[in-house]
């Protein structure tokens, strides 16, 4: 597994370390990262995922024999997942998107489990204001085609009109 992790108990920055998963199936990324993790932290009710970086995927799935509950979030910081468990609270992960170059990819991973980095998850993959700016205006255009039931609107036809 591509997981780093920063060794102090007190994290600094916005995430405790970083994951690189190799797809974007959900399910199958997650389960494998809570089974790792469950193991050092205890157990992990719930995950708060951004729904822009993965595939479709159920509200809860099993690992370990219990239910860990699946939230996917339009509006949390992007390439973020947040863990949540009753023995160590929320914990962030930046999310190394899987299709990332393997250098770009290793060098965010590394920095973002250095103790004491204090870097944005923009800043660990290289993200400028630019690119953010844009990425930004995207998910509102997302969240507004939503709403709206996600399909275009078709004109209604008037009385007396004859295809």
């Amino acid at each position: 597994m591509r997981l780093r992790l920063k060794p102090c108990r007190v994290p600094t920055g916005d995430v405790i370390g970083a994951w690189w998963p190799r797809s974007i199936e959900l399910v199958a990324e997650l389960s494998a990262l809570v089974g790792r993790l469950e193991s050092r932290w205890g157990r992990v009710d719930r995950v708060v995922y951004d729904r822009n970086l993965w595939a479709p995927g159920p509200p809860e799935m099993t690992v370990g024999g219990h239910t860990v509950h699946l939230h996917g979030s339009w509006d949390r910081a992007v390439n973020i997942v947040s863990l949540c468990g009753p023995v160590f609270g929320t914990r962030a992960l930046l999310v190394v998107p899987p299709c990332t170059d393997p250098v770009r990819a290793y060098s965010a991973v590394v920095t973002a489990a250095d103790p004491d980095d204090c870097s944005t998850t923009d800043e660990l993959l290289g993200i400028g204001a630019h690119e953010a700016e844009e990425r930004h205006l995207a998910q509102i255009a997302q969240q507004r085609w939503e709403s709206e039931g996600g399909a275009l609107k078709t004109p209604s036809r008037g009385l007396g009109h004859h295809p």
